[in-house]
């Protein structure tokens, strides 16, 4: 049930569903702080750690809409004509967010010397945005493609649901780091709008979806992720004149599932040969790509019994 929205919340690692009373809008807006900070930790160069950044929070806007228990998970695929040729966000529909990329130092250090702030078009080139969503083992897969489009990842979203899903649909992306007296910190800020058709009660909602785009575009990046600006009082300060109500909030946190278990259970499936090529002075260390937790293993207490 839809309730007023108490300007006074303090709403960092939330996401919060709203609904615009006076408007045919449906929204969710996304403020993170030691969660994206903690996704990210101190991994990746700043162009790729932004990138990637925003490929979490798109993950963590979608995966809350699925009506089951499962995960989505955000994919591109760079090409040759730019460093990143992944970036992998892997969200669940209970709110974890985990995520790693891939890219080539030389290729981006050399990129940089001509532009500072390169673009998602400029670091993944003329790659793939796609959404794969997973309800479990024992379900198909769906997976949706759109190619890369503009310098925001939020572009080729957008483009990805106008393709794929045929629904309005405006994103904005924010993510960057701020200074405290402990250092400097990763913080993110996301929002997405989706125009609900017209029926014969609405009737056409074509204007009114224009003005809900209008207030939309001017939503700055330093409101998305300004640590002093509560995400209530965002929501308020935007859509206050079209009745914003907030639906619902849910946690959002860094989640990675790795386990010591489960990577045991792996290389145990591997052969004895296999499993020398792997060993370095008789251990196997074997590195997480999402949090970077090293698992160090005895190649003896691994080895497949003959």
């Amino acid at each position: 049930m839809a309730h007023d929205i108490n300007l006074d919340d303090i709403s960092d690692d939330h996401l919060t569903i709203f609904q615009l009373e006076e408007e045919p809008v449906r929204g969710r807006a996304l403020r993170l702080g030691d969660a994206i900070d903690a996704a990210l930790l101190d991994r990746y160069p700043e162009p790729v750690a932004h990138l990637l950044g925003e490929a979490m929070m798109i993950g963590a806007l979608v995966a809350r809409s699925l009506k089951f228990k499962g995960r989505l998970v955000v994919q591109c695929h760079g090409t040759n004509d730019g460093p990143v040729s992944l970036l992998m966000a892997d969200s669940t529909t209970d709110g974890g967010i985990r995520g790693y990329a891939r890219w080539d130092a030389d290729v981006l250090k050399d990129m940089l010397l001509d532009n500072r702030n390169p673009g998602a078009d400029d670091l993944l080139g003329r790659g793939t945005f796609s959404m794969t969503i997973d309800q479990g083992p024992d379900m198909d897969q769906y997976q949706g493609l759109a190619a890369i489009q503009g310098a925001r990842l939020s572009e080729s979203a957008e483009h990805y649901f106008d393709q794929s899903e045929q629904i309005p649909t405006k994103i904005k992306l924010a993510c960057g780091q701020v200074i405290d007296e402990t250092g400097s910190h990763w913080r993110g800020g996301a929002m997405m709008i989706q125009k609900i058709a017209g029926d014969s009660a609405r009737g056409n909602t074509d204007d009114a979806w224009e003005t809900a785009r209008s207030l939309f575009a001017t939503l700055s990046d330093e409101e998305l992720i300004d640590p002093d600006l509560s995400q209530n009082k965002l929501l308020y300060r935007l859509f206050h004149e079209s009745g914003v109500r907030v639906v619902e909030a849910y946690e959002v946190r860094a989640d990675c599932r790795c386990s010591r278990e489960r990577l045991e259970n792996m290389l145990k499936s591997f052969t004895r040969e296999a499993l020398d090529d792997m060993a370095e002075d008789d251990e196997i260390i074997a590195n997480c790509e999402f949090c970077g937790t090293d698992y160090i293993f005895d190649l003896d207490d691994i080895s497949p019994v003959v």
